[in-house]
């Protein structure tokens, strides 16, 4: 059955390009091995599965017998990698764990192919033998009984809680097993008790077993999946999410996602609880979800503010797809390296872009025109202000989770995005440079009181696991033939986190502990100059405001250090005025 939408041809053709290259990636007993890892993502193949279903019910000139080979085949293949965990009672699909360059775990995967063959069941049924169907729904329900419902429930990290009810809610459809619609239920509930007043998620919550602190920042490229799988999971349980108790927590997270993401539909990446996942201050991976979360926004708790940003959000997806259908999770550009993930890990994610699809297409058909309506918007638990003008749009951070090289966002007492309506970025954010356009810094560290012995003491204890977790990483390049990348890692990693951390250098986008204050207009940010390591130095205050003036955003600044305090001005930075320890400058629409 397709729906009575019929989705224009612009949605649908990026979604066939990406099918063709996870399908081109076909051995010859139906596998889809991934050309970095070079092993079966069996996860990733349930998006490939989820994809072709997706497509046979919203494109409306779908090759359905193409869809359909694809998806028994790619069913066959999760099913045949169920095994029993040990003497335990769980089922889990392998690799999840099993298998370090499967890069995931057995909860993603188990939610990943549990939701696919439930959908491949009632996609497909009429054209699967009865044996098929048989083998699909047993696998699903009985990963769902013995594995994922206890996930739900046990799981700290609130994403994978989340991926994990979409599986049991998908298994309850076909089981009618009343304690999967229940785990789906509890779920939603919990995940309503970690979210935060101002719709914010934390990655991974200390209470919940992370091993940093940082880990419990929010993130850029996190925050969507927990919205958009609670409300796809309560949706095929068969709970109406606009008047569930759960309505208020869905309508925070989209909030929040709205706040997140620009004009251009690109998100500030350097709020982001995992930086070390990324090549780039941002990226594109987790627009798949983005897309699904705001569908949901608009077509379910019609917020209609959804419908432009929604269309943003996949123009700037599917420009990042090369003509083959191989996705990249951002432009190459100075500064910029590769990303943990695989393009056959951000190719399964489309399956996602595709299941919005009829949401897509009624945002198009909106009347909700792309402006930026001048305001400014705190979201206070996150430390957060967003700024708009008709023109641009800024993001402010103030304070932040303690963090490391790998853990915990890496700038803030400042601006940590600037961009125009058409997408030009007006601030160059390098996370790991030593002078960033815009802030202070100073050579000096005097009143700081600490040795350069107690600095680099403090970077090695910041960071001294990083430096074994870089041995990961250079296995993991070297399996996917970056010999050269893989030699450097180490090196890079040592470089970052302990001559970075142990520096004499001090900067505002160092401190964590900056404070906010709404102004006309704008806000105000107040703090300290800082190490790398967060360790702020007395006497070193900064005041900062920013305000929207007009189309403009106009940049005041002071520090109490005087002339032994710098500040790049920014490329783009125009108006300039500048005294000992003062500065200040506009950053204007081009």
């Amino acid at each position: 059955m397709k729906d009575a939408l019929v989705v224009r041809a612009e949605f649908i053709e990026p979604l066939n390009r990406v099918l063709s290259w996870m399908v081109s990636h076909e051995d010859s007993v139906g596998a889809l091995i991934c050309p970095y890892h070079r092993i079966e993502h069996t996860g990733k193949s349930a998006g490939a599965l989820a994809l072709a279903c997706a497509l046979a019910r919203h494109d409306p000139n779908a090759d359905r017998s193409f869809l359909a080979r694809v998806a028994r085949t790619q069913a066959l293949r999760i099913v045949k990698g169920l095994e029993r965990e040990g003497d335990s009672t769980c089922f889990t699909f392998r690799p999840g764990r099993h298998d370090p360059y499967n890069c995931s775990n057995s909860v993603i995967d188990g939610g990943a192919c549990t939701d696919a063959l439930v959908d491949c069941v009632e996609t497909f049924g009429a054209e699967l033998d009865e044996a098929d169907r048989e083998a699909f729904t047993q696998a699903a329900v009985l990963s769902a009984q013995t594995y994922l419902r206890y996930c739900i429930l046990d799981k700290g990290v609130p994403a994978q809680k989340a991926w994990a009810m979409t599986g049991a809610a998908q298994a309850f459809r076909l089981s009618g097993h009343d304690v999967l619609d229940l785990a789906v239920r509890e779920g939603a509930r919990i995940l309503g008790e970690l979210q935060r007043d101002d719709g914010s998620y934390p990655y991974h919550p200390l209470e919940s077993g992370a091993g940093h602190a940082g880990a419990g920042d929010a993130s850029c490229y996190y925050q969507s999946r927990v919205t958009a799988f609670m409300g796809f999971a309560l949706d095929r349980a068969g709970v109406d999410s606009a008047t569930s108790p759960w309505a208020d927590d869905l309508r925070r997270g989209v909030d929040f996602l709205l706040g997140l993401v620009g004009p251009d539909g690109v998100k500030p990446g350097l709020l982001e609880a995992k930086p070390w996942y990324h090549g780039a201050s941002y990226e594109v991976a987790s627009h798949p979800f983005d897309l699904y979360a705001l569908g949901l926004g608009f077509s379910v708790l019609k917020e209609d503010r959804c419908a432009p940003a929604m269309l943003a959000s996949f123009e700037a997806w599917a420009q990042h797809l090369l003509p083959s259908g191989e996705p990249k999770s951002h432009h190459p550009g100075p500064g910029r390296g590769k990303s943990y993930q695989c393009p056959m890990f951000w190719a399964a994610h489309a399956s996602w872009v595709a299941r919005a699809l009829p949401m897509l297409e009624a945002a198009a058909q909106s009347q909700t025109p792309k402006t930026q309506e001048p305001r400014v918007r705190g979201f206070s638990d996150t430390g957060l202000v967003r700024l708009d003008s008709s023109r641009l749009s800024a993001w402010v951070r103030g304070p932040r989770p303690p963090g490391n090289l790998n853990h915990g966002s890496p700038l803030g007492a400042g601006l940590i995005r600037v961009v125009c309506l058409d997408g030009k970025e007006l601030l160059q954010r390098d996370p790991h440079g030593r002078q960033h356009e815009g802030e202070w810094y100073s050579a000096s560290d005097s009143g700081d009181g600490r040795s350069p012995w107690a600095r680099w003491t403090a970077a090695w204890r910041a960071n001294r696991t990083e430096l074994r977790f870089s041995v990961w990483m250079l296995r993991n390049a070297f399996r996917g033939g970056e010999l050269l990348r893989a030699a450097g890692i180490p090196w890079l990693t040592f470089q970052r986190g302990i001559l970075g951390y142990g520096s004499r250098q001090i900067s505002s986008a160092y401190d964590r502990e900056a404070s906010l204050d709404f102004i006309p207009g704008g806000v105000r940010v107040r703090g300290v100059l800082a190490h790398a390591d967060g360790t702020r130095v007395p006497g070193a205050d900064f005041e900062r405001c920013y305000r929207i003036e007009g189309e403009e955003l106009r940049i005041e600044d002071s520090c109490a250090l005087g002339s032994d305090a710098h500040q790049t001005v920014p490329k783009l930075g125009t108006k300039v005025q500048r005294s000992a320890g003062s500065l200040s400058f506009s950053l204007v629409p081009r």
